[in-house]
């Protein structure tokens, strides 16, 4: 009978013309959506809806006052041991936990009811261990990624006898010659040199224990020369920028550290030359500025307070 079916050939006698039409209209007729299929579509679009404002808030280190941050868990960095305080080199250190918590929950409490994130980061560098809050959080550098620079630069001192003013001074002009001169492929190469692995120059990032990390190795004289040590220390005493970190830390007490500014970022970072010297890190990311500058002395007292104590 060919391709047709034999009730379909029933279909075609006249006394059928009625069935067959009754059963075409039921065919153009559209069903309305039921509750499961609706119900289905509106789940789904509340899901695509919070998933793309959780990706666009955390990727700005979003961030309202006394509330958490809205971010996605990186299970890369889960701590199965829970240990946020970690010895470098000397074993033998006296380490008191509590009051490293303490520390970190002061500064935690002292920084919740403002918007953006706070990071902190403190690098004990008689004692080789170090501990922080939001250390790990990638942030705007603003002016902190000019230290590789200078670091590059610097050895090759007779070329740039001006590499200096980059650090007093933080100048633009300076910094844009040498990056320009240098190629950005011989500076992401000495970033990755000098272990900041978490530093990015084309997307201006770093976190603060990148920072913290230069610092170290700044001062121990792992990176230079005793003299170009000193003189890269010098270059970071006595800045423009002494409203922030400085005021927070006795005025008798040496400061090396760079200051770093951009929008919704305010950044300051060195080394903390008294008899048990340290290298302390702040950052912030999503901020107020003014609130920033308002609180940055205040977390700088805080941080060297306890951690002196």
């Amino acid at each position: 009978m060919g391709v047709f079916e034999k009730n379909e050939i029933r279909d075609l006698k006249p006394e059928n013309k009625k069935a067959r039409e009754n059963l075409s209209r039921e065919k153009q007729i559209i069903k309305p959506w039921g509750v499961y299929e609706r119900l289905f579509v509106l789940v789904m679009l509340l899901l695509t809806v919070g998933t793309s404002t959780i990706l666009a808030l955390s990727a700005r280190n979003f961030k309202l006052p006394n509330l958490p941050k809205i971010s996605i868990p990186d299970f890369s960095k889960l701590n199965p041991f829970e240990e946020d305080v970690i010895v470098v080199g000397n074993k033998g250190s006296s380490i008191n936990l509590e009051k490293i918590e303490n520390v970190k929950k002061l500064f935690k409490d002292a920084t919740n009811g403002y918007s953006g994130i706070y990071a902190f980061y403190i690098y004990d560098l008689n004692g080789d261990y170090y501990y922080g809050l939001n250390h790990q959080e990638k942030m705007q550098a603003a002016s902190l990624i000019k230290l590789p620079v200078m670091y590059l630069a610097i050895q090759d001192e007779k070329k740039w006898p001006d590499v200096l003013a980059m650090g007093k001074k933080s100048d633009n002009n300076i910094y844009l010659k040498i990056l320009e001169t240098l190629g950005k492929e011989n500076i992401n190469k000495a970033i990755l040199d000098l272990g900041m692995i978490n530093t990015s120059l084309s997307e201006n990032i770093t976190t603060p224990e990148d920072i913290g990390l230069f610092f170290k190795k700044l001062y121990k004289k792992e990176l230079l020369s005793d003299d170009l040590t000193n003189k890269f220390l010098e270059s970071l005493t006595d800045t423009n920028f002494e409203k922030w970190l400085r005021l927070g830390i006795p005025s008798e007490i040496r400061l090396a550290h760079k200051y770093g500014r951009e929008v919704h970022s305010v950044n300051d970072a060195g080394v903390v030359m008294s008899s048990r010297p340290f290298v302390l890190v702040i950052m912030t990311d999503g901020v107020v500025e003014k609130e920033a500058d308002e609180l940055f002395p205040k977390l700088t007292k805080l941080l060297y307070t306890e951690h002196t104590r």
